[in-house]
């Protein structure tokens, strides 16, 4: 069955002229451009995709990649330099928080100027009015200018007014990530009554639990480039790699932390030849090396994106430069707000004690559990200390925040796990009636 194209975007490309000085725009203004005194930043390069009626088309892609200018070309609020954009239908798109109201003007009049952009006259604006305000739900602010609202009351009003105009196209740029707990649901459960209705949805989120839950197509930006466009779990992984390896430069740029720590007696000329790790913080006195620390799937193939649930497995290797009685080797995983979330190691698992490992000697110790964590972003730390039970739980070398990673879900969960409960629902046959018919002997005698 031949699906219809809602969306064409053709080869588009968006430049800005970027000026050192205010006064150099205005100096090669007067010279008619044979003074030239900007450079070229292209924001989006030659952009090409078709989105289906019914799609909810996810947009993914590092801070500065293009999606917020993307959407604004789409939506015509933005011309582009080269290139061309249709779309078949009403379109309403709730941008990037600033766009598309005047703070000026109260809620009230900011909405009849959205309803006449969208082609609505007076009487229908009016007839949507209610509905606006009920779903906004933000009172009397509404008669009150937008420059007093906050952004949570700004998002309110702008999404409401954005879903209520019954549009065939709707774009969302992360506006909704400011919005509270409860009015975040409530969007969502409106964007899957539009998904259901056939409305065509651009998706713009940070968030990869949102996009694979709601999207069923999703491209990544990488500067200003379409770098991959499919399914969201491939794209996702792309994604993560993607801010994986930016994480990695980083790390590379900078010293890395801790490393005076370490003893130099053990540590002084050892040969460079692996890729270093780049923890947050290390520190240790030098006995033993963590040298490789690695998150794998089941395949044994390093993962930064997780699917809740999966089992997965923590690999680390240990170079030891001297003898060593009864090391432990363990790891501690925390979440983006620096909540240990759980942490083991080998003496806690195996009970008992590892025995003497000789100076030069490399020890490889796995970890594998099925990763029942809650969506968000997570952190490994690894370390290699003395036993306690002797007494000695002397650091070896510790290595904060070595590994990055991410866990998704099909379908959303809140909290910092997933209990991966299951319902069930029973209807009990004449409780109402008896309940209605105890009453009615209370009330009588």
């Amino acid at each position: 069955m031949c699906m219809t194209i809602v969306l064409r975007v053709e080869g588009v490309s968006k430049q800005y002229r970027i000026y050192d000085r205010p006064g150099d725009r205005l100096k090669e203004s007067l010279t008619r451009g044979r003074w030239k005194a900007h450079h070229e930043f292209w924001a989006l390069k030659h952009v090409s995709f078709e989105v289906e009626r019914g799609t909810t088309f996810g947009i993914v892609g590092p801070n500065g990649c293009g999606k917020s200018t993307l959407l604004q070309i789409i939506a015509g609020t933005l011309e582009p330099t080269h290139g061309s954009v249709f779309v078949e239908g009403r379109v309403a798109a709730l941008l990037e928080l600033g766009a598309g109201f005047n703070p000026e003007f109260t809620g009230i009049e900011n909405v009849f100027m959205n309803g006449a952009l969208m082609g609505f006259s007076r009487r229908e604006t009016e007839a949507l009015l209610p509905e606006i305000e009920r779903f906004a739900e933000i009172g009397d602010f509404i008669r009150q200018p937008v420059k007093t609202y906050s952004s949570g009351m700004y998002v309110r009003l702008a999404f409401a007014t954005a879903v209520s105009a019954a549009p065939q196209v709707l774009i969302v740029d992360e506006a909704l990530a400011v919005g509270d707990a409860v009015f975040q649901h409530r969007c969502m459960r409106r964007i899957k009554e539009l998904q259901q209705s056939g409305v065509t949805i651009l998706f713009v989120s940070h968030e990869p639990a949102t996009i694979r839950h709601l999207c069923t197509r999703a491209m990544l930006l990488s500067e200003g480039s379409r770098v991959a466009d499919g399914s969201p779990t491939d794209v996702l992984n792309r994604y993560q790699k993607l801010m994986m390896e930016r994480e990695e430069a980083y790390e590379l740029s900078r010293p890395a932390a801790g490393d005076a720590n370490l003893a130099e007696e053990f540590l002084a000329g050892r040969e460079e030849t692996r890729v270093p790790l780049r923890p947050g913080f290390r520190h240790g006195d030098g006995s033993a090396e963590v040298v490789s620390a690695e998150l794998l799937d089941t395949t044994r193939h390093p993962v930064e994106l997780v699917e809740t649930g999966a089992p997965v497995q923590v690999r680390m290797r240990v170079q030891f430069h001297r003898d060593v009685e009864n090391p432990v080797f363990g790891f501690l995983v925390r979440n983006r707000h620096g909540v240990h979330v759980y942490g083991t190691n080998t003496e806690q698992q195996y009970q008992t004690t590892f025995g003497h490992v000789a100076r030069g000697e490399m020890v490889e110790v796995s970890f594998t559990f099925d990763c029942w964590l809650g969506t968000d972003t997570y952190t490994l730390s690894f370390a290699v200390h003395g036993s306690a039970i002797f007494g000695e739980g002397i650091s070896y070398d510790w290595l904060d925040d070595v590994i990055f990673f991410r866990v998704t879900s099909e379908t959303l969960i809140e909290g910092l796990v997933n209990l991966d409960a299951s319902a069930t629902t029973r209807r009990l046959k004449g409780w109402a009636t008896s309940r209605s018919e105890g009453a009615a002997r209370g009330r009588h005698g």
